[in-house]
């Protein structure tokens, strides 16, 4: 399966990721809202409170997800696809959106869990069509830019070979 890593993503598409974050945010009270890939690389984060830490949570995140599939296998179960974790200030919710990202809504013991596991699934889902079309224009963007990066080194070659 593709990973994130190897996509392009355009700033309109990042805009629109970012402005779904952001909906969810407000619309849940949430402090935080990321989007990150299964490997725990940031796509986009939205809220104050998780900005400057958002890599190592993301990296941490994920690999609480990854271990939860992985207890979900051994219970004979096909995956377990969201997790709920409770503090006592925040809470945080990870869902699956397709099958390569994780959406993450951190918020505090003041917003219903129900009421975000419910905007969550809508957004996820937002999210997914936004996702599907990065990985689908990615492909043109990707073959464009070899081309232009093997056309520089040909003409580069060139111009080493016949110069005076």
């Amino acid at each position: 399966m593709e990973q994130l890593t190897n996509l392009i993503i355009s700033d309109r598409e990042l805009a629109s990721i970012s402005a779904v974050l952001l909906k969810l945010m407000n619309d849940t009270n949430a402090t935080s809202a990321m989007l990150l890939d299964k490997s725990g690389q940031v796509v986009a984060v939205q809220g104050t409170g998780t900005r400057r830490n958002a890599t190592t949570l993301g990296a941490l995140l994920a690999g609480v997800f990854s271990s939860s599939r992985e207890v979900a296998k051994l219970l004979d179960e096909k995956d377990f696809r969201n997790i709920f974790q409770q503090g006592v200030q925040e809470n945080i919710y990870t869902t699956m959106v397709e099958e390569q990202w994780l959406l993450v809504i951190i918020f505090d013991k003041l917003t219903h869990i129900g009421l975000v596991k419910v905007l969550s699934k809508k957004s996820s889902d937002e999210l997914g069509r936004t996702l599907e079309r990065v990985r689908s224009d990615t492909t043109r963007t990707k073959s464009s830019v070899l081309n232009l990066q093997f056309r520089s080194s040909v003409e580069d070659t060139i111009d080493l070979l016949f110069r005076d």
